[in-house]
């Protein structure tokens, strides 16, 4: 099929993008009803901007090829900020995410780095009083700017040395403060679950990043008086770690290619996330572990390849007469 970018068998860019748009729909259900409308305004504001950079894209390259991959990372960048966040900043980030994070780099499915990642980690370094400045959960003013008491979120608890008062319950259904949509813990595992029968995703991915999370969290916990099922709980189940687990680290476009590379791959940013959550600057970095995860994907794809018995196997498949004039010029 011409004009298609096959990223696996029978798994196209635009059939992919379709079926994170439809799990990022319903996820958004649940914002919608605990924010009001300022939630869908915030989602609407992180579309406009990554199609707005897709579209000066278009005017540079003369290149238009839409696949759906702009609106995904809208709605992405825009589910990762506070609901209280001014209605501009969604849009900022996405654009720079897509304009910055994916276009100079190449193309769909060709881009190194994650659009939505590099987009809230430009956020978090210029205003990272707003991109955590939670709120609790409550209807906002649609289009005015905010003014209301910031909340602390557990990660901002642990991040000071205390304990998160917040019951088990809460924490799967996402109510505490924290990101729009990334607290939902029921949701986002649905989502996993939808992935991984549609064969979008391969779910050992998520998986090993969240054991090697959790495998941290157990043996050095934040709190010293929580228990390691306690501190596990708490670091896997707030912030953002489990969507973007979901929904960034699993993506097959910027994560290694081989098995192997895609473990080490989960295992890294597993152990980046939990360093950085106790050494880092601000209370939640998982944007900046994909982002290097993303950088060494080339790399442990390559290793993969070079100590594997036939290095062959990790080439794309050329036709035989190619293959065949190739040989000829090597005589």
């Amino acid at each position: 099929m011409r004009g298609q970018l096959w990223v696996r068998k029978n798994r196209t860019i635009p059939r992919m993008m379709a079926d994170a748009l439809l799990a990022l729909a319903v996820l958004s259900l649940l914002p919608l009803a605990f924010y009001g409308p300022r939630a869908g305004i915030l989602l609407l504001s992180g579309i406009l901007g990554a199609c707005g950079a897709e579209a000066l894209r278009g005017l540079l390259f003369r290149k238009q090829a839409f696949d759906g991959s702009a609106v995904v990372t809208g709605m992405i960048v825009a589910l990762l900020l506070p609901a209280a966040v001014p209605v501009w900043m969604p849009a900022a980030g996405a654009f720079a995410g897509v304009l910055v994070g994916k276009l100079p780099i190449g193309r769909g499915g060709r881009n190194l780095l994650n659009p939505a990642a590099f987009g809230l980690a430009g956020l978090t370094l210029c205003w990272p009083k707003q991109v955590f400045g939670y709120c609790a959960l409550e209807k906002l003013p649609l289009l005015a700017t905010c003014q209301v008491n910031p909340e602390w979120s557990p990660g901002a608890f642990l991040k000071a040395g205390m304990k998160p008062e917040i019951l088990p319950y809460d924490l799967l259904w996402g109510q505490y403060p924290g990101p729009m949509g990334a607290g939902f813990a029921v949701m986002l595992a649905a989502c996993a679950v939808f992935f991984v029968l549609r064969r979008d995703v391969r779910l050992y991915v998520p998986v090993v990043l969240l054991g090697t999370a959790a495998i941290v969290a157990a043996i050095f916990p934040r709190f010293s008086e929580l228990s390691a099922l306690a501190s596990v709980k708490y670091e896997l189940l707030s912030g953002s770690l489990l969507f973007c687990a979901v929904f960034l680290a699993a993506d097959p476009v910027t994560s290694p290619r081989t098995a192997v590379g895609s473990v080490c791959f989960a295992v890294v940013v597993g152990a980046f996330v939990m360093a950085y959550r106790w050494f880092g600057s601000y209370e939640e970095g998982t944007c900046f572990a994909i982002l290097f995860g993303n950088l060494l994907s080339p790399v442990l794809d390559g290793i993969v390849c070079t100590f594997r018995e036939r290095p062959i196997r990790c080439k794309a498949k050329v036709p035989r007469a190619q293959a065949k004039t190739a040989d000829e010029s090597t005589v």
